[in-house]
């Protein structure tokens, strides 16, 4: 194992959504550990800024707007990538969507939607990556899910069954690009507090506190808390690592009986 396990000095990494949320922590954690980070979403503002503090670290970094569900978009961004900044190391499969509505509610469009951004984007960036990554016969690939992957999500059920098919995809991609020394693993958080999550379910840090009770360590998590994770799983302290999904969700919930 290298001397310093965790430094990703000289590696390219792309993170999809990576201007806003837990995508902005994932690209600062990436930069500070020394990777250079180009960062796509479907909205140019949403990367600007996030590019210039990339920059600002001494690190490249390019903004690429993107639909992830749009194959020749996907291409194009791993393209660029390679040709701007000579290889791709590692993708962060960040980007994804949600809405809160009772399932008689949800209409094909509003299911197809949430499937194409979470699990479909997904694949196509997967699959775009494969392809340079084999020509170095070296790379790591990190899906973030979520814990609705695992438990279901009421009321969000397209959302929790996209992320169980980037779990269940995470397994499968990891025993296909093993041949390649593609590494592939997954992050499921839990309820984390971003600008995305207040807006959606109309609440503050603040007004969380009597939501706590769930929650074994007592409350919400942070994007950074997801950040560094990344980065371990990025690194070659996760050498020997593929085919996993992390759970950080505050603890498990207690049995009731």
């Amino acid at each position: 194992m290298a001397q310093a396990p965790f430094d990703l000095t000289g590696k390219v990494a792309i993170v999809t959504g990576g201007g806003t949320g837990i995508g902005a922590g994932i690209s600062e954690a990436l930069a500070q550990s020394g990777a250079d980070v180009v960062i796509c979403s479907r909205k140019m503002e949403h990367l600007e800024g996030m590019a210039r503090k990339i920059e600002g670290m001494g690190r490249q970094s390019l903004a690429i707007p993107c639909d992830v569900r749009k194959e020749d978009q996907v291409d194009s961004v791993v393209e660029q990538t390679v040709r701007k900044l000579g290889k791709l190391d590692i993708l962060v499969n960040n980007a994804g969507a949600s809405f809160v509505c009772p399932i008689e509610d949800v209409s094909l469009n509003g299911w197809n939607a949430i499937f194409g951004i979470n699990a479909t984007g997904t694949f196509l960036f997967a699959k775009a990556a494969c392809r340079e990554m084999k020509k170095q016969n070296k790379g790591v690939i990190i899906n973030i899910a979520s814990i609705a992957g695992r438990d279901g999500a009421p009321m969000m059920a397209p959302y929790g069954a996209a992320k169980a098919a980037v779990i269940n995809l995470t397994k499968a991609l990891s025993v296909e690009f093993a041949q390649y020394s593609i590494r592939v693993n997954c992050i499921a958080p839990g309820l984390i507090i971003t600008e995305a999550v207040q807006q959606q379910m109309g609440i503050t840090p603040e007004s969380t506190k009597d939501r706590f009770d769930s929650v074994p360590l007592g409350r919400w998590g942070n994007p950074e808390e997801i950040a560094w994770p990344v980065v371990f799983l990025a690194s070659d302290a996760s050498s020997y690592m593929t085919g996993e999904t992390i759970c950080i969700d505050g603890g498990p919930k207690a049995f009731e009986s």
